[in-house]
């Protein structure tokens, strides 16, 4: 087969877009879902995070926003992504007062009228100056969050429906530190000491905050701040539940006992529990953690939880695992980007020490890839375009065309500013697939399988190599049977 052809960047470009939306609107109609408008009053279904994307469409998607990423860098001056770069940390000041002032609640109010408010009906409202509001709100209307229906009348887009109370996207603003983290990010990569330190006790964090307390350790002696912490990381894992239970194939282990490392309060659990009904499933947390996951286990799961087919217990993972036996699942989702690799090899190593090569494991994070880029389409023979993926059952990944980058450029920006944000606060990292098989090698597992999901993050599928697997001991009474 002859070299691909290779088109001019912005003819490329154009032809990647408009194939991508032409998708877009093939599968929206394909699948009789209502048309995309950023003035919509309601949330559109594809808002919503338990719907189940068709693989076409969201992976059109993802391509017109890589592609929107690439032809602004190609487009815009220089100087003024300079500018717009360094002045990104209002982005974060201006949302803060949007939600915070109660300005977002007052125009969602059923009682504002579709065109919204004047800043001087909101100055009377909430005793802030019309002027300075005006320059907040428009600085918002011009990424999107708000409609200018008039000059100084401000109305909300959809996506600020997002951050309305009760909505994952509020529980994430209003948890509060990541501007004073980032501050410190530059001590800390130059501090004489700490430079090349892995220790979660060594980050941007102690120094913005002047604690030798760990981020955990902090937050245990300041209760609302844990409960905050914990909704916004809870947010973060509805984003994706969706993916994770429909993108991976659970129900080939039915009748296995699942054990849910560090499940928080036990959502992954009782949502397997729902599609694997011969399955017995263990959440474990630490202590303080486990009246919380008791009281939603028997909010959402009553009939699982009186079977005996979800428990909870408290276990530190920094300690050999409890339970073991034949063909158990651990599940670790969102554990491991917490904590450098010395500690995450820990982890491992106190199940794999213990557990029999029967046992699986179910690594949920994000795999980070490389922001290259070719000025051809990559691996011609094993390409999957937007048209190989037309009502196709189960999701299958796009393969990135020229001039898209490896990540799909500006759709990994969340993923990645959460990586750089785990290593302000606790020396972490989110890692390659390269990164992931050495560490957990390291921990005495092999890489079954990768699987990909629709959202930021992707199933690792492992198992003990042989050598370091064994059985310990006796397993735990789990649901009214003994796992052995």
């Amino acid at each position: 087969m002859g070299a691909p052809l290779t088109l001019p960047e912005l003819e490329s470009l154009q032809a990647t877009m408009n194939h991508a939306l032409d998708a877009v609107r093939d599968e929206i109609k394909r699948n009789k879902l209502p048309e995309l408008s950023n003035y919509a009053t309601e949330p559109h279904p594809l808002d919503n995070p338990a719907f189940v994307c068709p693989s076409r469409l969201y992976e059109a998607r993802r391509l017109a926003l890589a592609t929107i990423g690439q032809l602004k860098s190609l487009l815009q001056q220089p100087y003024e992504k300079v500018v717009e770069q360094s002045c990104a940390v209002y982005d974060t000041a201006a949302l803060d007062i949007f939600v915070k002032t109660g300005v977002i609640d007052r125009l969602a109010d059923h009682s504002t009228p579709p065109e919204g408010l004047h800043v001087q009906e909101l100055q009377k409202q909430f005793d802030l100056d019309a002027v300075k509001l005006a320059v907040i709100l428009r600085y918002l209307a011009s990424q999107g969050w708000l409609h200018e229906t008039r000059e100084g009348v401000f109305a909300l887009t959809r996506p600020a429906l997002e951050l309305r109370k009760g909505n994952n996207g509020r529980k994430w603003i209003l948890t509060p530190g990541k501007p004073k983290v980032a501050q410190s990010l530059l001590t800390q990569i130059t501090h004489p000491e700490w430079k090349y330190s892995r220790q979660p006790d060594q980050t941007a964090f102690q120094l913005a905050n002047d604690t030798p307390l760990t981020l955990f350790a902090w937050m245990k002696q300041r209760p609302d701040e844990l409960t905050q912490w914990a909704s916004s990381v809870q947010s973060l894992g509805d984003a994706y539940h969706s993916a994770i239970i429909n993108d991976f194939p659970w129900r080939r282990w039915d009748g296995r006992t699942f054990i849910d490392c560090g499940g928080g309060q036990g959502n992954l659990s009782i949502s397997l529990s729902e599609i694997l009904p011969t399955s017995f499933f263990v959440v474990q947390d630490l202590p303080e953690v486990m009246p919380i996951a008791q009281a939603n286990i028997e909010r959402r799961a009553p009939a699982a939880a009186h079977e005996g087919r979800i428990a909870h217990e408290p276990v530190n993972f920094f300690e050999v695992q409890p339970r073991v036996g034949e063909n158990h699942v651990y599940l670790l989702r969102y554990i491991l980007h917490d904590w450098p690799d010395h500690a995450c090899i820990a982890i491992l190593k106190n199940i794999t020490r213990v557990a029999p090569p029967s046992a699986r494991f179910v690594i949920i994070e994000v795999i980070s890839k490389p922001n290259t880029t070719s000025a051809s389409d990559r691996h011609l023979e094993e390409t999957v375009t937007l048209d190989d993926l037309v009502s196709v059952p189960h999701h299958v990944a796009l393969t990135p065309p020229a001039y898209i980058p490896a990540n799909f450029g500006v759709t990994a920006k969340m993923s990645l500013a959460l990586g750089v944000h785990m290593m302000g606060v606790f020396n972490a990292l989110e890692r390659s697939m390269r990164e992931w098989k050495t560490l957990l090698g390291k921990a005495g597992l092999r890489v079954v399988h990768v699987h990909t999901l629709r959202g930021m993050v992707s199933a690792i599928e492992c198992e003990p190599v042989a050598a370091h697997a064994h059985v310990g001991h006796v397993g735990h009474i789990v649901g009214g049977k003994e796992s052995h």
